[in-house]
């Protein structure tokens, strides 16, 4: 998958199992902070942030191939994991509520559906849902972090490796 599929795999997941304790999904689920550096939602309102970046793993390190002969010609497939960290920054009153809500729910059968059908999979060593209070503008922002880990079965592009066309081969008696 591209990193924009993901990022919408991931966007749906949240939608999905928090999307009805939000007013306006499409709104209050997020990938970006706004540019302007200062919240654009009030502090009463309930926003999650989604932060999608491929974690350094000795397992994702390596590369599996196998190779199938088609068309004359032999061709070479490679399938790595991708190991992906998810950091969700979840604001607001329901903060909390919220977050546990995700940590919860990617154990439904429904959100297995959604990733496995992607190749996409939880590594279930759950964390704890941190409080990372913000102070701005002279008050204190709710904000609970939480951060779950996904494997994702990565198929590179096929690579035609060619063919033989001849082998010599030659021998030799050995008398001794």
């Amino acid at each position: 998958m591209t990193y924009d599929e993901l990022k919408s795999l991931f966007w749906q997941m949240t939608a999905d199992i928090i999307g009805e304790k939000l007013i306006n999904a499409d709104k209050f689920i997020r990938f970006k902070y706004p540019e302007s550096g200062q919240p654009d939602w009030k502090i009463s309102q309930d926003i999650v942030f989604i932060n999608l970046s491929e974690r350094d793993e000795d397992y994702a390190k390596q590369v599996d191939s196998r190779f199938k002969t088609e068309n004359e010609t032999v061709m070479r497939y490679m399938a790595r994991t991708r190991v992906w960290q998810v950091l969700f920054t979840v604001y607001g009153p329901n903060a909390y509520d919220i977050a546990n809500k995700i940590k919860d729910g990617v154990f439904r059968q429904s959100i297995h559906n959604l990733l496995s059908r992607s190749s996409v999979f939880l590594i279930p060593n759950l964390p704890s849902i941190i409080q990372a209070n913000e102070l701005f503008a002279g008050r204190w922002w709710n904000r609970w972090d939480l951060t779950l880990h996904f494997n994702e079965l990565y198929e590179m592009t096929p690579d035609d490796i060619g063919h033989i066309e001849t082998v010599s081969v030659s021998t030799q008696v050995n008398n001794r």
